[in-house]
């Protein structure tokens, strides 16, 4: 009980953190030239600076929170092994759900029609991110001082206002909520692939060879270029009846 009470308030601190990000990116895109297409090294560059702030505020979050955190006699700030622990498979999660997300919108990307909406992505550099995000939150862990300065604590006093309002605070409970849900199937995902040998780092697959249809320019209709179905001689065209399957099935 005391892990998934753990894993919802993490939640509530990853949604508020996530709305507050995206008010700055909206800001950042509004100073920025419309027709100026983002480069792939300034989508990192924001990315590495989300992915920092997104780790520092939620270790500062876990102390100030009182998840797990204590002082010792020298009034130095300790987190318990239970959070540390505990913490560490949540972000670990949540950021491989990052991972998964945007390698199955690449492939999806790799569709002519979707290639200058969706960036491209490196595979290599996105898990050196996520395990140089995973490491950098362990050690926030271990010396949670190192986090304890002005912007950080700006941040987890926002996400902890934000949290306590009247109804807005409400809507990240129920965020919250459903982020408890996917990290228990992520988890469960995840050892299910260990179990059965395959990476841990795969996720959904998205098919994006889409069938367009071509114009025909002598009779200005429209034409599939993989589908030829048979036609015989009288002008009949041959076909499989799958309607006693479709029934059955």
């Amino acid at each position: 009980m005391r892990v998934l009470e753990f894993i919802f308030v993490l939640g509530i601190n990853f949604s508020i953190f996530g709305f507050i990000w995206g008010i700055f990116q909206f800001i950042i895109r509004n100073l920025q030239n419309p027709n100026q297409q983002r480069g792939e090294l300034s989508t990192y560059i924001l990315r590495i600076i989300k992915y920092f702030l997104l780790v520092s505020v939620t270790a500062n979050f876990i102390v100030v929170s009182d998840l797990g955190a204590y002082k010792d006699d020298l009034g130095v700030t300790h987190i318990e092994p239970f959070s540390m622990i505990v913490g560490s498979i949540v972000m670990g999660l949540y950021l491989l759900g990052k991972l998964q997300n945007r390698t199955m919108m690449s492939q999806l990307g790799n569709n002519p029609m979707f290639s200058r909406l969706i960036p491209k992505i490196d595979p290599k550099v996105e898990r050196y991110l996520l395990a140089g995000s995973l490491l950098y939150f362990v050690f926030c862990l271990w010396y949670p001082s190192m986090v304890d300065n002005g912007l950080i604590n700006w941040f987890t006093e926002a996400i902890i206002s934000i949290k306590e309002a009247f109804l807005i605070g409400w809507i990240f409970y129920i965020i919250a909520f459903f982020f408890l849900i996917s990290i228990l199937m992520r988890g469960a995902n995840v050892i299910g692939n260990l179990l059965s040998g395959n990476s841990i780092l795969e996720g959904p697959q998205v098919r994006s060879n889409f069938n367009f249809k071509t114009r025909n320019d002598r009779f200005g209709g429209f034409h599939n270029d993989e589908y030829k179905p048979d036609v015989d001689e009288d002008g009949f065209t041959s076909y499989e009846d799958v309607t006693d399957e479709d029934d059955t099935k």
